[in-house]
């Protein structure tokens, strides 16, 4: 019996099955004939264009079975390389979700001028294979976008107090809306690395701060700086979860501000989250200023039925991103109607400035500054037999970011 099942022809040569299964088979062959040459281009006009390389086949099952996120994790993994990640996103090769917010208002995209190409920093340079030597062809072309990489480094060098600047504005702008003034009591649910607390100290006398975090990391690092500062008399980081404050914070601060925290609470806890907002605050005079990335109303619905390559990698994995009537929702149940929103402000188009000075520095510096931190941060695993593949797929992940 078993030998009749082996010699029985698993697919009819002209069944759809068969003809499917040959065409696969030439398109494979194809692919590892052609090796470094480009398997598709991808575009749109004159001004978007991408070239895709397909290295492993796995990158056609990465894609076909879990789309965006299966396109993003072979990018990562060298199963697929592109000249220009901006230009496939921006000719929408994957889903609409896939888009590239940049050049949307023309004064917030002041480095993009005087000429400068963007596909020159877009995802294809200074990368190195990570599939075996057998199968690789052509190293010098890899090369040459090593030194396209540095040439687009260091021709238009940003100014680097640019982006420091943008932040401090950025701070200045929710202390501002918060109204925060001097003898005031501030909570900060969520210290990140003191900046914040430091600056309302600094600029607003007479002010208090109480800040938390659930990192022991941020929490010694901003107390380093808060030191540094001559500011730990009125800054206090306390290692503490936004649900355990003491008791006698009830009623206890004038204003309240968050920063990019609300991002890891969670769609089930958004209403307590706002039912402690309001338990802190002053009953006739708080104010309180939350900053949060949202997501839009019209990709909420396939969001959270699905895991993309935001949650899987990148800054909050497991986190969640609401939109704005979530928020506003939540808001007034966990506070019982109390918490009224006064305003919003959309600060949503400067951050594709934020990632492209990211990615300027990050590609200036990986090999100075990033790969010895990996390194002394994970040594058994950037140290190990296979740690420089571990480092170039967290450098093809960042880009990809």
């Amino acid at each position: 019996m078993s030998v009749q099942l082996l010699d029985t022809a698993a697919k009819h040569p002209f069944s759809v099955v068969g003809l499917a299964d040959r065409a696969w088979n030439s398109l494979s062959e194809a692919i590892i004939k052609i090796g470094w040459d480009p398997i598709t281009r991808v575009e749109d006009n004159e001004d978007f264009k991408a070239e895709l390389r397909v290295i492993s086949d796995v990158f056609w099952v990465r894609l076909c079975t879990m789309g965006d996120l299966g396109f993003a994790e072979a990018y990562m993994y060298g199963e697929v390389e592109c000249d220009d990640l901006v230009s496939l996103f921006r000719v929408r090769f994957l889903s609409e979700d896939m888009t590239y917010s940049c050049a949307i208002f023309k004064d917030l995209d002041g480095d993009l001028k005087n000429g400068f190409p963007i596909s020159s920093w877009s995802g294809g340079h200074g990368l190195k294979r990570l599939i075996p030597k057998s199968v690789q062809s052509t190293p010098g072309k890899l090369n040459g976008m090593n030194k396209c990489v540095n040439e687009a480094s260091h021709t238009c060098p940003p100014n680097q107090e640019e982006l420091y600047q943008a932040q401090i504005r950025k701070l200045k702008h929710i202390i501002q809306k918060a109204q925060i003034y001097s003898g005031h009591r501030v909570l900060e649910i969520g210290s990140g690395w003191g900046s914040l607390a430091i600056l309302i100290a600094q600029t607003v006398p007479n002010t208090y701060i109480d800040t938390i975090t659930l990192s022991v990391q941020q929490q010694t690092l901003a107390r380093e700086r808060v030191a540094h500062a001559g500011l730990s008399d009125r800054i206090e980081v306390h290692l503490m979860d936004y649900r355990d404050m003491p008791p006698e914070w009830e009623g206890a601060f004038d204003r309240v501000v968050s920063v990019e925290m609300i991002e890891a609470v969670g769609a089930e806890f958004l209403e307590r989250y706002w039912e402690v907002v309001d338990w802190a605050m002053k009953t006739e005079s708080g104010v309180g200023v939350i900053q949060v990335i949202t997501i839009p109303e019209a990709r909420y619905d396939r969001y959270i039925k699905e895991v993309d390559f935001i949650r899987k990698w990148v800054v909050f994995p497991g986190g969640f991103l609401p939109t704005l009537t979530l928020l506003l929702q939540s808001m007034r149940s966990g506070s019982k109607g109390r918490l009224i929103v006064d305003s919003v402000s959309n600060i949503g188009p400067h951050y594709a400035r934020t990632l492209r000075e990211w990615r300027r520095r990050f590609l200036d510096r990986f090999e100075s500054v990033i790969v010895p931190a990996l390194k002394r941060e994970y040594p058994d695993v950037m140290c190990g037999p296979k740690g420089m593949e571990e480092i170039e797929v967290f450098k093809r992940k960042w880009i990809y970011y």
